[in-house]
């Protein structure tokens, strides 16, 4: 069994053991078996995908690192989803993004409207011209 450790800033997803991991990172895809040589993969947008007798499980990955020491993986990852499927994983993943830029640009339009009412009450007050 190779236990997988599955982190994001905010959670830990999985943490469990498996019969075979495969990732796709940057360079292609791995498997990975117990007690085999270490390695560490960079995954940009990919995925890690868990087998065993139970179940199978997709995580979507993005901006992660994945370490392989001694049949313990651990991937550590900027952002992630899991599901039954790696398109489940990804649709939620996509839908995280879309709702962090949705709130940044609430953000900014905060930031604008502020600016331009600052702006308005120096204005009123002459406070330039002192």
């Amino acid at each position: 069994m190779v236990k997988l450790n599955l982190v994001t800033p905010k959670q830990e997803l999985i943490n469990d053991d498996f019969d075979i991991i495969v990732a796709k990172g940057d360079l292609g895809e791995v498997g990975i078996l117990e007690n085999r040589t270490p390695i560490i993969i960079k995954i940009t947008d990919g995925y890690v995908k868990a087998e065993n007798d139970k179940e199978t499980i997709f995580a979507a990955v993005s901006n992660g690192i994945l370490d392989n020491s001694n049949s313990i993986v651990t991937v550590v990852a900027e952002e992630a989803c899991t599901a039954a499927t790696y398109e489940e994983a990804k649709e939620k993943l996509e839908k995280i993004r879309e709702e962090i830029r949705n709130s940044n640009k609430a953000k900014k339009i905060d930031f604008v409207e502020a600016e331009k009412e600052l702006a308005k009450a120096i204005k009123e007050t002459k406070a330039s011209k002192i």
